[in-house]
């Protein structure tokens, strides 16, 4: 029952706001957070509060932030063993608008994230090799997470390959994945087609053995090997902030898989997972834990 991550570590600036100003407009914000974000430390410390045990592999300044972030994986957990330590960048750093409804926009200025090379990750070849699942994302360079998927593949591996934020270059492809997970945005950007059910449709014909489509407090979709689609409806709650729900259900359903759970009843387990953090304001400080979760009314 193992995870790895390899992914990015940011500390995350939130303003919130009534809604997210026009272009040239000046809004006055109701409240300001700063946290500790990153799509790949969240990652790590969802599947670690579900119950997983997490290596996190990733890169982070020789700067008080980087000191800061340590202290706090270490504090909630989370080896940081494998945390590299760049010279050249600051921490990763992201500056996050949150509306009421909970919505979000994001500037991310990836820091020391660019510093993690196929080079780095090759260094960890024999972790990879020996753990269960290997969690991914896109907040580090392109060419190290294709690496870590070839990689892991030649390991055997399985592979939860979510691709957020999606670039225009994305290709699966490049990216050899037993799992691909995807919000409605991103399904409609690599399919074509804004109908989740016809983008799922076409995702299905890319060789990727399962296939989740996630759309916010709507039905998770689900294609599994040549399996019809099928719809799992998340709990209803009402939304403070939907920052870090994407990553709360990557690592919660990694967690689950990686200690033999089937993927359906996986997908239902990290469901409730993001729908319980957006009930909470922040990224990390959002994650349920196990108990949290197994206990949420359904």
């Amino acid at each position: 029952m193992s995870v790895v991550v390899i992914g990015s570590l940011i500390i995350d600036n939130t303003i919130y706001v009534q809604r997210i100003p026009n272009h040239g407009e000046t809004v006055f914000a109701k409240s300001s957070l700063v946290s500790f974000g990153g799509k790949g430390a969240n990652q790590a410390l969802a599947a670690h509060l579900s119950g997983t045990d997490v290596q996190l592999i990733g890169c982070i300044g020789q700067d008080s932030e980087g000191d800061q972030y340590k202290k706090h994986l270490k504090g909630n957990g989370v080896s940081t063993k494998f945390l590299l330590h760049s010279n050249k960048y600051k921490t990763g750093s992201a500056f996050i608008t949150v509306e009421e409804s909970g919505e979000n926009s994001i500037i991310v200025n990836p820091g020391a994230n660019q510093e993690i090379t196929p080079d780095h990750i090759d260094n960890y070849s024999k972790l990879i090799a020996k753990t269960d699942i290997l969690l991914l994302q896109q907040e580090i360079p392109e060419e190290s997470v294709k690496y870590a998927c070839s990689l892991a593949k030649n390991c055997n591996t399985k592979v939860v390959m979510n691709p957020s934020p999606i670039k225009p270059t994305f290709n699966i492809n490049d990216f050899p994945c037993d799992v691909l997970i995807l919000n409605e945005i991103e399904s409609e950007q690599l399919s074509g087609h804004k109908c989740p059910l016809k983008s799922i449709e076409v995702l299905g014909r890319l060789g990727v053995n399962s296939i989740i489509i996630t759309q916010g407090p709507g039905p998770i979709l689900l294609k599994h090997e040549s399996n019809n689609t099928l719809e799992y409806s998340p709990p209803k709650v009402n939304a403070v902030d939907t920052v870090g729900a994407g990553d709360t259900f990557a690592g919660a359903f990694a967690s689950a898989l990686s200690e033999g759970i089937q993927i359906k009843e996986a997908i239902q387990f990290a469901g409730t997972a993001a729908s319980i953090s957006v009930t909470k304001p922040g990224a990390q400080g959002a994650i349920p834990s196990k108990k949290e979760i197994e206990s949420f009314p359904l």
